[in-house]
């Protein structure tokens, strides 16, 4: 364990080298913070941090920078937390909670309002296909015979197909048979449907049963894979981290993998509250200069998906971490209210 006076020197270093991305020697940390100790006390200290595998030299004469095990450290034991102003807060609750997008564009300005308030890369896994929940059906007659069908998934899905029967249906007979889909369906998931609910549906409504089957199957079909949304890139170029041409290409050549996202971000879905991997924790040699700070957000009390944000070791933690956590609390809000 670090006794108290390496602690603050560690957590100067790192709040400065943070703040300024450059590396951090004694004379800087003795003449910005007050630790009431000499410069040469403050380098002894340093060594020490080095030797233990908190610090590390990048040159002979250079300041000290943090390792991935000294972040860790600062992480889990000396960060104060960062709470967003009110104001700021409210704001942004209501840019993502807006009456006036669909929860699939809320998920978008999400994605997009977090790689804004951290300046680094986010991601948001969208709900699966298998958590899709049956919210409302629709049938409506059209000449010959043609029926519109207009499905509403939770959260933000919503299909419309034309199908075709064998024979004409009345408007009555339509919305007689559209109530009765919905109360079979309503609050089905995709994942519950199966073989037995499927023949119920052909038994009871015939043709239009069939019809409906064959389309959920489709849909099914084509939504077979997770989406993911990418906000702010072009924010990690900014960074002088990834000022090296080969590593920023390793980096943006792993945010186009698809499959490898879903993975790192599904491994983060196991655990509750906010989650950190910190440089060489990250299994992607191509992650290990990046931290990846992550949420769970909900429907109801199901997980739904994940957030996420990348970013270069050097990240503002607390605030990364404060903001991945508010955008988490007021997108599950959202999806948890429309439903």
């Amino acid at each position: 364990m670090l006794d108290e006076r390496k602690r603050l020197v560690l957590r100067a270093i790192i709040d400065s080298y943070i703040e300024t991305a450059e590396p951090v020697g004694s004379r800087t940390i003795a003449r910005k913070h007050d630790l009431g100790v000499s410069p040469a006390t403050i380098r002894n200290e340093m060594a020490d941090l080095e030797e233990t595998g908190y610090l590390q030299q990048p040159h002979v004469s250079a300041g000290r920078v943090p390792s991935d095990k000294g972040y860790r450290f600062y992480v889990d034991t000396l960060m104060e937390p960062y709470v967003f102003p009110g104001l700021e807060l409210r704001r942004l609750q209501e840019e993502i909670s807006s009456t006036q997008l669909s929860p699939e564009r809320s998920i978008h300005e999400a994605a997009r309002l977090l790689a804004l308030l951290t300046q680094s890369i986010s991601l948001i896994v969208a709900p699966s296909p298998d958590q899709l929940v049956f919210k409302h059906l629709q049938l409506v007659a059209l000449e010959d015979t043609g029926i519109l069908v207009t499905l509403v998934l939770h959260p933000g899905v919503v299909k419309n197909r034309l199908i075709r029967t064998k024979r004409e249906y009345s408007s009555e007979q339509i919305a007689d048979v559209s109530t009765a889909l919905n109360h079979k369906l309503k609050g089905v998931t995709y994942k519950q449907l199966g073989l037995t609910i499927f023949s119920e549906v052909i038994r009871d409504f015939g043709e239009i049963g069939r019809a409906l089957v064959e389309l959920i199957l489709q849909g099914l079909a084509e939504d077979k894979g997770e989406q993911i949304y990418a906000s702010g890139t072009v924010n990690i170029l900014n960074q002088p981290e990834f000022r090296d041409v080969d590593r920023a290409i390793a980096l943006l050549e792993a945010l186009e993998q698809k499959e490898h996202l879903l993975s790192l971000l599904g491994s983060a879905a196991k655990f509750s509250g906010v989650q950190v991997a910190i440089g060489q924790e990250n299994v992607s040699s191509a992650m290990q200069s990046c931290s990846l700070v992550t949420c769970t957000y909900y429907v109801g009390n199901d997980v739904v998906g994940t957030i996420g944000v990348i970013g270069p070791t050097r990240m503002d933690y607390a605030r990364v971490m404060a903001a991945v956590e508010v955008v988490s609390r007021s997108l599950s809000t959202l999806l948890t209210d429309d439903k």
